[in-house]
C-alpha cells in the first residue's frame, strides 16, 4: 500500500461525496464501505505489473442463471 501519513482535502471531499451516499443506518453503511475496501484491495492493487495487460472484470447483480434465461429469450415487441 501506498504511504498516506494524513487524508489532504481532495481526500476529504471524495469521502464526504461516498458518505452522502451511504444508507442511513450505521451498520449498513460499514458493510457498504467494507465492500468497497475489499474491491479496493482487489482491483486497484499496487503490485500490479503496469506493462502487463490488465484483464477486464465484469462485475453482475444480476444472478448467473436469470442471466443466461435473459440472453437466450426471444425478443417480444412491446404492446402499446
Amino acid at each position: 500500500m501506498s504511504k498516506v501519513e494524513k487524508p489532504d482535502q481532495g481526500h476529504r471531499r471524495q469521502a464526504i461525496q461516498i458518505v452522502a451516499q451511504l444508507s442511513e443506518t450505521q451498520a449498513d453503511a460499514l458493510l457498504i464501505l467494507e465492500a468497497a475496501r475489499d474491491f479496493v484491495l482487489k482491483f486497484l492493487a499496487e503490485d500490479q505489473d503496469e506493462e502487463a495487460p490488465r484483464r477486464g472484470v465484469v462485475l453482475s447483480l444480476v444472478p448467473a442463471a436469470v442471466l443466461a434465461q435473459i440472453n437466450t429469450a426471444a425478443v417480444v415487441p412491446a404492446e402499446l
